[in-house]
């Protein structure tokens, strides 16, 4: 197909010609650039795709780990984030190779039979015309690899700078062209202790919960945890539990287990509820073993059985609903006229955290980035004015409560014992 707004070029309409305007990849990180992006998680690289597709605005992502991530994490994609591929122009892509997810079932104790569990529900997963798309499954390091392409093929080529950790930042509302310097050591063995020093418009932390940029700004995480251990586990297993190819919640006499079909047909994802932690108490403190896990997902699916094959990847983790005030570092909590502008933003579970078994986490991040994306395009090109970047933290924080509030009540729901009847 020929596309009369790229001049009738032939070849792959989603790969653009590289611009002279771009800022070239090279081993070490730019001293100078207009966005500093911190993080190849979810968040990361939704902004990093943004502007990718403007060369005229430099931009760097650095990330801590070595490489892209491989395995694990999320894996839930809502509707409205599908909308968002759409815009990136892999929604197709990711519909051909994601698990679909249109029901859920639902299981608790067969009041005939005690100790066996039975179905006692079916629900539409998604309401008719809530969107064109599904809700559907795909791992979170396929949808990184969909964003690494966009990014390959944009006017800009932009890459990542991997094995970069975030020492300093420091601003000086003084400056007036790159205000935020931001301090780099390199953690791979061939570089390891180099520090790199990077001058930036504008910093966003997309660096997760444990966010030095977070910290570097003196925002903090508040709120409580429900004292819960978890375990997740991507399973390849011989079942004769019938509805292993659906969304389901059980609870049982014997604990509650959620059940998540992944893509490709064989791997199944089992959210199983562990361990009571004591107050402050530290779900490592308890050494839970894939073993653990297993084990208990066979008692709750009694008197189906679960033959676990293969293990490719599990964690486990404490339920905990917890948000930042402020998604910036400006000290106002209601910007003013008078309000300095907005340097240094943080995004994703740098700014919240909750429990996944509500699906929004990596969904989420992904939109406090579609959100702050264009603002910084539209104010760096000086196409709007600067304050339209103090609505970012307003928006995308009330939002965020909001959700923090449903997963405090789901998150209970799921872990009340199961009633009969």
């Amino acid at each position: 197909m020929q596309f009369h707004l790229n001049g009738f070029r032939p070849g792959n309409p989603l790969i653009a010609p590289a611009s002279p305007l771009a800022l070239a990849h090279t081993e070490a990180v730019p001293s100078q650039v207009d966005v500093l992006i911190v993080g190849c998680g979810p968040a990361g690289l939704t902004l990093a795709a943004q502007l990718a597709a403007f060369p005229d605005l430099h931009t760097c992502i650095v990330e801590q780990k070595e490489g892209p991530m491989e395995l694990g994490q999320a894996d839930g994609i809502a509707c409205r984030t599908m909308e968002m591929f759409e815009a990136f122009e892999f929604a197709d892509s990711i519909l051909q190779e994601a698990c679909w997810i249109n029901d859920v079932t639902f299981w608790k104790p067969d009041p005939g039979q005690p100790g066996r569990i039975a179905r006692h529900g079916r629900v539409q997963d998604t309401e008719d015309g809530l969107s064109e798309f599904p809700h559907v499954i795909l791992n979170q390091a396929r949808v990184h690899d969909h964003y690494l392409e966009r990014m390959r093929n944009s006017p800009s080529r932009l890459e990542p700078h991997y094995a970069r950790r975030v020492l300093d930042v420091k601003i000086d509302q003084g400056a007036a062209d790159y205000p935020v310097t931001v301090t780099l050591e390199r953690c791979d063995a061939a570089h390891a202790g180099q520090i790199e020093t990077v001058q930036a418009r504008y910093v966003v932390g997309c660096d997760g919960a444990r966010s030095n940029v977070r910290r570097a700004i003196g925002r903090q995480l508040v709120g409580d945890s429900a004292n819960q251990a978890w375990g997740v586990m991507d399973v390849l297993a011989v079942t004769d539990f019938p509805d292993v190819r659906y969304k389901v919640a059980i609870q049982s006499e014997q604990g509650n287990v959620l059940i998540i079909p992944r893509e490709g047909g064989h791997l199944v994802r089992f959210y199983v509820e562990m361990d009571k932690l004591d107050a402050d108490e530290r779900v490592a403190s308890r050494n839970i073993t894939v073993d653990q896990l297993i084990a208990t997902a066979q008692r709750v699916l009694h008197p189906y059985t679960l033959d676990v094959k293969s293990v490719p990847w599990w964690s486990v983790y404490e339920i905990g609903q917890r948000i930042c005030a402020k998604y910036d570092d400006v000290a106002d909590a209601v910007a003013t006229p008078d309000s300095p502008l907005p340097r240094v933003f943080i995004a994703g579970d740098a700014c919240h955290t909750h429990s996944p078994k509500a699906g929004q986490g990596m969904n989420f991040s992904m939109q406090d980035s579609f959100n702050l994306g264009w603002k910084l395009a539209a104010v760096l090109r000086k196409q709007c004015a600067p304050e339209l970047l103090h609505t970012y933290s307003s928006e995308r924080q009330v939002v965020a409560q909001q959700l923090i509030d449903f997963d405090r009540e789901w998150a209970k729901m799921f872990s009340d014992p199961a009633k009969e009847g």
